[in-house]
């Protein structure tokens, strides 16, 4: 079980698998799997992908497949402690406070067996993959990476990416979703996008074999694969949205893993003595988006009494037994550097919510509350608990159920809605800028939020490099969300639990991102 509250352990633990790790190679991680034969592995997941490509989307159903189909440059730890390691790129250097040289691990071979070289590299990060189909700019990756500039080919095996000014984030970029280097080759033999996302080729430890829309995506082992043998002869996911037909699966032998498991279904996998449930925070957050063009919450006095009047501590305690933490504001312990340890707690004061309403001359205008059936886990259930909490203090929030995200973000929205956000790297920058900054999806997909001095602050900290120059620059960014002017009401971090067989040997790492390749921690004897 991975506990959020064990970062220093974690740390620790990390520092001997980073020694481990660097005295071996990646590539030459021993496992026990090599011994023995290997098994094919069945997921119940509760979404398909919309897309296989890397660079398109980020959705929770992609980064549960990308990870077995493409590898990054630089790699972050999922499973240890979150910090970086050589993955394609076997070393890199700092040229300047905008350039990074990488060094390209040799012997590296696509699904389709052609050689990996800086030719990939280059038309990965470039603008005719990286910016999507027909160079439109529609693709999530610039959430992370649109402050690269230029990829320099310097020989077969090194490279040098260039940002466009000052960036203190570039290796982290080369390891956000988005950064996966994908077969120049191969996409250009493919002849366009909707061909190439029919079967694109990458150099991860399993290769795709077949997909069929909301029913299932079929992986096979690359044997080829330079990190070691993997440790699945191949993988099915099976899409089965409904929770009961996950578990069920479980427990009649027919899945290995099921994802997606509240704690309420904790008790029923875990009395059967081969089946355990394993998972626990995870690089997330589940927030409220509020739309600052509703009449009633375009006053910034209701959106606090929102979140004040929210006791977060007990919906944890009641619906997640406790696992999850809350964060002091939008960020996590583990941006390092840019986390702002003493910001202020997330208040729960409903007597301020109360005094907050009555100076907005609040008088019970109905708020609407646009809601999906339990997209997230204990969603329904975390909805009508903050319906009676609001209720205590003169809230009058309607629930409004809803049947998908286009019906929920459909214009105009006027209502508050669920979402959650990942750190697609460590930092501001990579997890709520992504949402908020000028570019993310609340002021310019969707439009319910728009705060120039925010917009401006983010600007600037792109181009600052000193830890000790950008940490005001985060601290007011931090509180203009949280409260000179929020976007959203912050819940707490999200969970992922999965149920799974004892004899299955995987273990979930600190993210979305699903990993059944030999480094998975499980696999890995210290």
């Amino acid at each position: 079980m991975v506990h959020y509250d064990l970062t220093r352990r974690q740390a620790l633990t990390g520092a001997l698998s980073a020694s481990m790790l660097a005295t071996t190679g990646l590539g030459a991680v021993e496992n026990d799997f090599k011994k023995l034969p290997r098994r094919r592995l069945t997921v119940g997941m509760s979404g398909f992908p919309r897309a296989f490509d890397p660079v398109i989307a980020t959705d929770t159903a992609i980064r549960r497949i990308m990870p077995q189909l493409f590898d990054t440059l630089i790699t972050v730890d999922h499973g240890w402690d979150m910090t970086l390691r050589p993955c394609l790129a076997e070393r890199w250097e700092r040229i300047d406070a905008q350039s990074l040289r990488l060094f390209l691990r040799k012997g590296v071979t696509f699904h389709d067996g052609a050689p990996l070289t800086a030719e990939d590299v280059a038309f990965s990060l470039g603008p005719d993959h990286l910016l999507g189909p027909g160079r439109s700019g529609m693709s999530e990756a610039l959430q992370s990476l649109d402050h690269l500039e230029k990829v320099e080919i310097i020989d077969l095996y090194t490279v040098i990416v260039h940002a466009k000014g000052a960036d203190a984030l570039l290796e982290q970029r080369l390891a956000a979703w988005g950064s996966e280097i994908v077969s120049k080759r191969a996409f250009s033999a493919a002849g366009s996008w909707e061909r190439w996302m029919t079967g694109p080729v990458g150099s991860g430890p399993y290769k795709l074999v077949e997909h069929k829309l909301d029913i299932h995506v079929t992986l096979a082992a690359h044997n080829g694969y330079w990190g070691g043998r993997p440790a699945f002869e191949g993988i099915e996911y099976r899409i089965l949205p409904e929770l009961s037909a996950r578990v069920n699966g479980l427990l009649a032998g027919e899945l290995d893993i099921v994802t997606d498991i509240p704690p309420d279904q904790f008790e029923g996998i875990q009395k059967r003595a081969d089946l355990e449930v394993v998972g626990g925070p995870v690089q997330n957050i589940r927030s409220l988006v509020l739309d600052q063009t509703d009449p009633v919450l375009k006053d910034v006095r209701v959106r606090r009494a929102i979140s004040l009047a929210l006791d977060r501590r007990l919906i944890v305690e009641s619906l997640w037994e406790n696992r999850l933490p809350i964060p002091n504001g939008y960020q996590l312990p583990s941006y390092g550097e840019s986390y702002i340890q003493d910001f202020p707690a997330l208040a729960y004061d409903p007597d301020k919510a109360k005094e907050l309403l009555a100076a907005a001359r609040y008088h019970g205008e109905q708020i609407t509350y646009r809601l999906l059936n339990n997209y997230y886990p204990n969603q329904v259930s975390t909805a009508q608990i903050m319906i009676e909490m609001w209720r205590a203090v003169g809230l009058n929030v309607k629930i409004q159920m809803m049947e998908n995200f286009a019906q929920v973000q459909a214009q105009p929205v006027r209502a508050i809605f669920d979402t959650s956000n990942t750190a697609l790297f460590l930092d501001h920058l990579g997890h709520p800028w992504r949402e908020y900054g000028p570019s993310g999806s609340l002021p310019k997909s969707i439009g319910v939020w728009h705060n120039e001095e925010y917009f401006s602050l983010g600007a600037k900290l792109q181009d600052t490099v000193q830890p000790d120059q950008r940490r005001p620059i985060i601290r007011r960014m931090l509180e203009i969300i949280n409260e000179v002017d929020p976007p959203c009401v912050i819940l707490h971090v999200s969970g992922q639990f999965y149920g799974k067989r004892r004899d299955v040997p995987w273990l979930p790492g600190l993210t979305l991102d699903l990993d059944f390749g030999p480094r998975n921690k499980a696999l890995i004897r210290t």
